[in-house]
């Protein structure tokens, strides 16, 4: 039998976010208060309020590169299918992961076409540090990816590189999307499983909060 594992971080206004962010909103529209009445519907409806780049989310080609495709434009193929799972251990702060994480896992990488990083950094969601000294892609990995074919990666810290970001624009200038604050990756327990992350179809913008499920048959 199939398990399916939840790899989102769940989302309230006090969930941890980025630094320049503001914390998801969530306002009541309409709300049934007391006890059940027979013959009275009861009807509850709200608002919410979120950036786009908030907890487990894709970011579209278009969050990096002027003409690159926004959210709503990337195919939906793109988004599910069969997944690489690397386990790299637990990273220290600002690790760089370089072509050798990648390099012995090429024929994979081409097969697949989509691949997640176990980091452990999802252990520290919500501790200082956890947006600011995260593990680092380093460009001549980012280029290696693009060489095989890769269109997806999805990783558990908030952003593939570093700021000023060379490795965010290598892989969204090649047309992929990314997948960030991705968690509890060490319970696929398998190299290979299938993934479904779907944003989303927000026109014309540049990322959206996915569910992302693994699926380990």
């Amino acid at each position: 039998m199939a398990r399916i594992i939840d790899l989102t971080q769940p989302i309230s206004p006090e969930m941890p976010v980025l630094p320049n962010y503001r914390s998801p909103e969530v306002s009541i529209l309409a709300a049934t208060e007391g006890p059940p009445v027979p013959g009275r519907l009861r009807i509850n409806s709200s608002r919410l309020a979120i950036g786009l780049h908030t907890g487990t989310h894709m970011d579209a080609p278009f969050h990096f590169i002027h003409d690159g495709r926004p959210i709503d434009q990337v195919p939906l193929e793109q988004c599910a299918g069969p997944a690489l799972l690397l386990d790299l251990g637990e990273l220290p702060p600002r690790a760089p992961i370089g072509l050798e994480a990648f390099a012995p896992h090429a024929a994979a990488l081409r097969e697949l076409k989509k691949v997640v990083l176990n980091t452990r950094w999802h252990r520290r969601w919500g501790a200082p540090g956890y947006f600011t000294e995260h593990p680092d892609i380093v460009p001549a990995a980012g280029e290696f990816l693009v060489g095989c074919g890769v269109h997806l990666i999805g990783v558990d810290f908030p952003s593939v590189d570093l700021p000023p970001h060379p490795t965010h624009v290598i892989l969204l200038g090649s047309g992929m999307v990314i997948v960030e604050n991705l968690t509890r990756l060490t319970e696929i327990g398998a190299e290979r499983f299938h993934l479904t992350a779907f944003p989303l179809p927000l026109a014309g913008r540049d990322g959206c909060p996915v569910r992302a499920v693994a699926r380990v048959d």
